[in-house]
């Protein structure tokens, strides 16, 4: 078998070659053998073998569920932060703009819920709860439109 994309097989296939691979391991075939043979690299062949020799049979399932850190914020406080968004300005909170920055928020998160926040992470907080970043417009807002 020629090295293929696996990221591009169903997760059932995966599967499936993975406990063929392991029947391969304990018939007695090397982790070389096998590599070649399902066309995967040796380094993902130990891999499998760790898995299965961890968790056996299952652990070479197709793993499900989300990956990363989990949300500091509870949904509740999540919507109780969009509603405070959408119905106050940073004047409301004794800042001297009525932008919300990245920095503000982090603040307010700070002030609210004793969550601590980098900016980096308030942005991807915010486009989870579906906001997008917006850009103030430059120029005199006392000019008459042209007709």
């Amino acid at each position: 078998m020629n090295n293929i994309d696996g990221r591009r097989l169903s997760d059932s296939l995966r599967e499936e070659i993975r406990f063929k691979a392991i029947k391969d391991w304990h018939a007695g075939m090397s982790p070389t053998n096998l590599a070649h043979k399902y066309g995967t690299s040796r380094k993902i062949v130990y891999q499998w073998i760790d898995r299965y020799n961890q968790d056996g049979w299952d652990g070479l399932k197709t793993r499900t569920g989300k990956t990363g850190p989990k949300p500091r914020l509870s949904p509740e406080q999540e919507q109780q932060l969009k509603l405070l968004l959408r119905t106050r300005t940073p004047i409301d909170y004794g800042y001297q703009t009525t932008l919300w920055t990245c920095q503000i928020i982090a603040a307010l998160i700070e002030k609210t819920f004793q969550v601590k926040y980098v900016p980096g992470g308030v942005r991807k907080l915010l486009k989870r709860l579906g906001f997008s970043p917006q850009k103030p417009r430059w120029g005199a807002w006392e000019q008459d439109k042209k007709k």
